[in-house]
């Protein structure tokens, strides 16, 4: 993959094709960053609550479960997986 990348039939091309698939709009703002808004995450809390709550008036174990996944962060893993790539990618670095 090195030497595919290095020769000289694609050396070059990335300024002609990465540009097109950039973000060109410096003020667009991502789905994940709206999803991360402090006003989202309090909102977040409330309806959590809310299903815990109404589960234990009702003895629902299905809204129980809703809350427990409404509260809990999906990306954990995500961001879990990138700390771990940057540290070995910073280990290799220092080699």
């Amino acid at each position: 993959a090195i030497e595919i990348i290095s020769s000289g039939a694609v050396s070059g091309n990335a300024d002609t094709h990465l540009p097109a698939l950039a973000q060109q709009d410096a003020t667009a703002t991502a789905l994940v960053m709206l999803r991360a808004d402090s006003q989202g995450k309090a909102v977040l809390a409330r309806v959590a609550q809310y299903l815990s709550t109404k589960s234990r008036e009702l003895d629902s174990r299905v809204l129980s479960a809703l809350a427990t996944r409404v509260a809990s962060d999906p990306f954990v893993k995500v961001k879990k997986m990138l700390k771990d790539l940057i540290v070995r990618l910073m280990e290799e670095a220092n080699e």
